[in-house]
């Protein structure tokens, strides 16, 4: 098994940027992977301290974002070396996010995955800061569930998602045939469930990050002739 210098390397920080970078713009990800939340006042920025925007993925087998979260799931006695040099190596990584090329390309990635292709002229996201880099293995289970009812008004139904959990875990069916087993056994929870929508909730690479999405402003000519 390599060791934590190998692992945490200015090497494997450079990789991981470059993977990081090419998973955002050329991978389909869900919706959940884009998170923004800001708010626009005449086509200004409300300005605000705190992240408004998180990036989050799953990694793929055989990269080296994939390579740091096995070797930390396979570290078994973890030293205050291997704290401080995995650290190190997220704050070497935020710092290479932030670098100038990297952030414009992060910039291009917004504008085309949150704006749907809006230019630069128009959201030029002038000020972008990468803010934290974190990287985790996943939960056993990384999603929620969103129940879907056509009840009557009023209705006030039990909740069904525990129950719904542990069916799958003890069955390996899926939601939509454990929802039809139910109703065909006529359990009243479920008399007006017409579906689940699984959402992913988890990630094993979250990125935390502050931009401006203030809209440009566009000087308007006259002509006086």
């Amino acid at each position: 098994m390599n060791n934590s210098i190998e692992v945490f390397s200015e090497k494997n920080q450079l990789s991981c940027v470059k993977e990081i970078i090419s998973t955002l713009k050329h991978d389909d990800l869900p919706p959940s992977s884009f998170k923004v939340d800001f708010k626009l006042s005449k086509g200004r920025m409300i300005s605000e301290e705190d992240n408004n925007t998180v990036l989050s993925f799953d990694t793929k087998e055989n990269t080296s974002l994939r390579s740091i979260i096995d070797y930390i799931c396979e570290v078994e006695d973890v030293t205050d070396e291997d704290i401080k040099l995995f650290e190190s190596f997220r704050s070497g990584v935020i710092d290479k996010l932030n670098k100038e090329d990297e952030k414009n390309e992060i910039r291009d990635i917004l504008r085309e995955k949150v704006f749907k292709g809006t230019p630069k002229e128009v959201v030029p996201i002038e000020v972008l800061e990468v803010r934290d880099v974190e990287i985790s293995d996943l939960p056993e289970i990384d999603y929620v569930l969103v129940v879907k009812k056509m009840a009557p008004a009023n209705y006030q139904g039990s909740s069904i998602s525990d129950d719904l959990f542990t069916e799958k875990q003890n069955t390996g069916d899926d939601f939509d045939d454990i929802i039809k087993r139910k109703k065909e056994a006529g359990d009243e929870r479920y008399k007006y469930v017409d579906g689940v929508e699984v959402r992913k909730t988890f990630f094993e690479i979250t990125i935390p990050l502050f931009a401006d999405y203030s809209l440009k402003e566009l000087s308007v000519s006259g002509n006086d002739s």
